[in-house]
């Protein structure tokens, strides 16, 4: 009885899990071995960053499209812009690239501390035409962060601005009922919530400014004691 018990409830937690299953737009900086959520960097530094969707490695979206429903497959479009937060004077953007090779030509603008716009012929629109297998993570962009000579102890986080536009959807996919005809469709709107994963920039003095600031210290106490 008590094993039938915890079979059943194993069975329900499965299924939460499956149903709230995490999929949506993903940030990352590299801090010189790998990419992760967050980096401290000084000064007049270059930080490289990506931008991508992903899944739940467990769980892919459910979506409807004209086909019928199925499991996601491949990206087929991002529509938005994304923005960077805590820019100083002399902080910019460069460099940034599509990295997807099939597709249309998709706009990337860079504006300030924005990139991309929130109209259809966004950075990211039509990225996929073609057979592309589903993956758990898939780059849509790169780009640098160039960190300007402001030594400011604070933060810059990287992180979406505007998701889909008007009528289209910020995501789609395609899934295993479009195979022949390419349908794509949005997830629905009861399934798995999306998620906008932040990356961090964290601005620290460098250490030679941390050594002088110690010296400081030790003088001052030095002088306390005397």
């Amino acid at each position: 009885m008590m094993k039938s018990m915890i079979a059943g409830v194993v069975a329900v937690a499965g299924l939460a899990a499956g149903a709230n299953a995490a999929w949506g737009l993903k940030f990352e900086v590299w801090d010189g071995s790998a990419w992760t959520s967050s980096v401290n960097v000084a000064a007049n530094s270059v930080v490289k960053f990506r931008f991508g969707a992903y899944f739940d490695a467990d769980s892919a979206p459910v979506i409807t499209t004209a086909d019928g429903t199925g499991t996601a497959q491949a990206l087929t479009r991002f529509t938005g812009s994304n923005q960077a937060t805590g820019f100083a004077a002399g902080d910019v953007f460069q460099n940034v690239t599509r990295t997807i090779s099939s597709g249309n030509p998709a706009l990337i603008q860079v504006a300030g501390a924005t990139i991309g716009t929130s109209a259809v012929t966004s950075f990211g629109s039509q990225l996929f035409l073609a057979d592309i297998p589903f993956e758990t993570y898939k780059e849509i962009y790169i780009g640098e962060v160039k960190i300007g000579a402001d030594g400011t102890e604070r933060q810059i986080q990287i992180k979406n601005k505007t998701f889909g536009s008007g009528n289209t959807a910020g995501l789609t996919f395609y899934n295993t009922a479009s195979l022949v005809n390419k349908q794509s469709g949005a997830p629905q709107t009861s399934g798995p919530g999306r998620l906008d994963l932040i990356a961090s920039i964290n601005v620290v003095p460098a250490p030679s400014a941390l050594a002088l600031i110690g010296l400081g210290g030790l003088v001052a106490a030095r002088r306390r004691r005397a």
